[in-house]
């Protein structure tokens, strides 16, 4: 795998995040408090594997971790 395809892997990932984020917010407003909760947990699980192939991806090429993700240096 080269670095650009790690990168695009992972920005297509983040983008599942952020859909699985709207999936749990949606079902939160439109199910009962106890389907919630069942459900939640499997969107939940999903979320966990899509961080785990991301950081796969961030060891494999250090150079393309977020921002927002790295240690502030100024400490």
């Amino acid at each position: 795998m080269t670095r650009d395809v790690a990168l695009r892997i992972d920005a297509l990932v983040i983008g599942v995040r952020s859909s699985l984020s709207s999936v749990a917010d949606y079902m939160q407003r439109n199910v009962s408090e106890e389907e919630y909760k069942t459900l939640v947990a499997f969107v939940g699980k999903s979320m966990g594997e899509t961080v785990w192939l991301s950081n796969r991806l961030y060891e494999m090429f250090p150079d393309i971790v977020p921002d927002e993700l790295k240690g502030s240096d100024k400490e």
